[in-house]
């Protein structure tokens, strides 16, 4: 069950470098020789995976409940690879902008099939701790990419990242296609399919309503910080080898805080927790927000927000994994992930336009406070009622 879920792991981590990596390469992609990128359409260029991840979590996780996980598994890394390779010899912008969104489309279909099989290979007690060391995948691959370009950047220049990604992701499709095995809920006859409408059935729709609001909050909030902090801490007069540094803090406190904070569900729902790391993620925010003097006590803000907003993500998704049955397990959070990727969509798009607008760095970090804020809240009212 663990090697399964290593696997598992491994095309999260996969995907983590390949969307991320965008964030790292924004200060150079603005620089690139005649494609004139303003911060307004960088950060709508930078929205276009996040388009995609949308259609894909929506279009594919019914399909996977109807027939199973790791077809979808494997085709859908097979389809974001390809697209990342594509996006190294982008000749224009709108090009790259194509590639990403199709690149997305694939990891938005790739998360919830991973994310149902993983909780359908663990034990039911454990969702909580499975979900977290399979989403460490998502900061790992973000961190990789932030140590990636502080080596490759400034010889190899934006395109071989891309290069980079495709190649890693090549080799994790293989070990997948080897030794990756299907849920047992599906190895001899599938569940009895449940209309997708049942979602919304009585006991189910408060959490059919909420879980995506809260999952919205917090997508904004972490893949917004991912995409524009290099260039906030630039703008705030640090120099970019250190400006990257924040972005490696922000992926290494979410891949090291996200395993403390899961441990609280031991005792805690997972509700609960969720909703309390959400709370951290707006109060490390407010802290950077109000200008600590100190190096080292702003890296160890911008960790708490790493930690903070990733573990409300991970437990978020436990959270939906036990709420509903399995044939309605990949659909329930396809439609969590594709309503949160608004979310998503949006953040590149704010920061650039706060930005634009002159209102500064601080307000962009402001913005991302109250997100952060109110998916704490909807964590909260969701754990008031009955729940695990």
């Amino acid at each position: 069950m663990w090697s399964a879920v290593a696997i598992c792991a491994l095309v999260v981590v996969a995907e983590g470098y390949d969307l991320i990596v965008y964030g790292a390469l924004l200060p150079s992609l603005l620089q690139e020789p005649g494609w004139e990128l303003t911060r307004a359409s960088a950060g709508t260029l930078g929205s276009a995976a996040y388009v995609g991840m949308l259609v894909g979590a929506l279009a594919v996780g019914r399909r996977s409940d109807l027939s199973g996980r790791r077809p979808f598994v494997l085709g859908s890394v097979a389809w974001f690879t390809l697209w990342t390779i594509a996006s190294a010899v982008a000749a224009a912008p709108w090009q790259l902008g194509a590639f990403r969104l199709l690149a997305g489309i694939g990891m938005g279909a790739v998360l919830p099939v991973v994310l149902a099989l993983a909780r359908e290979l663990a034990p039911a007690d454990r969702t909580g701790a499975v979900f977290t060391v399979l989403m460490a995948g998502l900061p790992a691959g973000g961190m990789l990419a932030s140590l990636t370009g502080l080596v490759v950047l400034p010889v190899g220049g934006w395109r071989v990242m891309f290069l980079i990604g495709g190649v890693a992701s090549v080799a994790i499709l293989v070990v997948a296609f080897l030794w990756l095995p299907d849920s047992a809920d599906y190895r001899g006859r599938a569940p009895e399919p449940i209309s997708a409408s049942m979602l919304f059935a009585p006991g189910l729709r408060l959490s059919t309503m909420v879980f995506p609001l809260a999952n919205l909050m917090m997508l904004l909030t972490w893949y917004g910080l991912n995409t524009w902090l290099t260039q906030l801490m630039r703008d705030l007069s640090y120099p970019l080898s250190s400006a990257l540094q924040f972005s490696t803090v922000l992926n290494l406190g979410a891949l090291t805080g996200s395993f403390a904070l899961a441990a609280l569900t031991l005792r805690w729902s997972t509700r609960r927790v969720a909703g309390l790391s959400a709370l951290l993620t707006g109060l490390g925010i407010l802290g950077c927000v109000l200008h600590p003097g100190s190096t080292v006590v702003f890296l160890s803000l911008i960790a708490l927000i790493g930690a903070g907003a990733h573990s409300a993500l991970n437990l978020i998704t436990a959270s939906v994994a036990d709420a509903y049955p399995v044939a309605l397990r990949a659909t329930a959070i396809g439609w969590t992930h594709g309503v949160g990727r608004v979310g998503a969509i949006i953040s590149p798009s704010l920061g650039g336009w706060i930005l634009e607008a002159g209102l500064g760095p601080t307000m962009v970090l402001g913005a991302f406070m109250v997100t952060a804020l109110l998916g704490s809240v909807c964590m909260g009212l969701l754990s008031m009622g009955p729940h695990r």
